[in-house]
């Protein structure tokens, strides 16, 4: 399933009132791969975070196809990132207790049963290219390049029609990113999803289809490339 994105109009703000964030227009096209690059604090992963609908105080619209995440409640935010939006988180967020593979195939929990092993098969798949243990053990034992290398087959293991990433390849040696960029874009192209990660890796912004510099609260200029 192939998912333009329309963003008009955005606001997103604190709880208090205070704006963090305004974006007047954005557009992605399925197959399109799009970094954001700025300082800390200027606002990347609020404006990445409000594309998953993950922040609750947001005006104006941002559109993935027919559906409206502003206009959405919150379960139907949840319901809609679970079908069609993979997240890689930068710190990572695994369940401690769980293997790689646990932690990897978590959306079999909520999907049906006829999925369950596709998704199995694909964490699997990812977990063995990305060189993640296939061992029994937990991830609480795991090194920081391991978790995000988990967390990365997570977010890919339920084939997912977007791809959010908070700084992707922060954790990893410089082989194992480079592979994991080719991975990214190669999927993303190939399968026409689209995909915006936040990173300060010049490695992965000069592969992106386009760069937005984002300062402020506010989305800038754009390159395509680096």
């Amino acid at each position: 399933m192939s998912l333009p994105l329309h963003v008009s109009d955005l606001q997103v703000s604190t709880p208090g009132g205070r704006v963090l964030l305004t974006c007047s227009l954005f557009q992605a096209g399925p197959g399109e791969t799009i970094g954001l690059r700025g300082p800390s604090g200027a606002g990347k992963s609020t404006f990445l975070y409000a594309l998953a609908g993950l922040h609750p105080a947001m005006t104006g619209h941002i559109r993935w196809g027919d559906t409206d995440l502003v206009q959405l409640t919150d379960g139907a935010r949840a319901a809609f990132r679970r079908n069609h939006i993979g997240l890689i988180f930068q710190d990572f967020l695994l369940f401690e207790e769980l293997s790689a593979l646990g932690n990897a195939a978590l959306a079999t929990s909520f999907n049906p049963a006829s999925k369950r092993r596709l998704i199995v098969n694909t964490a699997e798949r990812f977990l063995k290219s990305l060189n993640v243990p296939a061992d029994a053990r937990t991830v609480d034992s795991f090194s920081g390049g391991e978790r995000q290398r988990t967390a990365i087959a997570r977010a890919l293991a339920h084939d997912p029609a977007i791809i959010l990433a908070d700084e992707p390849t922060a954790s990893l040696d410089r082989k194992t990113a480079d592979g994991l960029i080719e991975d990214l874009i190669g999927l993303t192209r190939a399968q026409n999803k689209t995909l915006v990660a936040v990173s300060h890796d010049p490695h992965l912004l000069e592969r992106m289809d386009r760069v937005i510099d984002v300062e402020d609260g506010r989305l800038q200029t754009e390159a395509a490339g680096v």
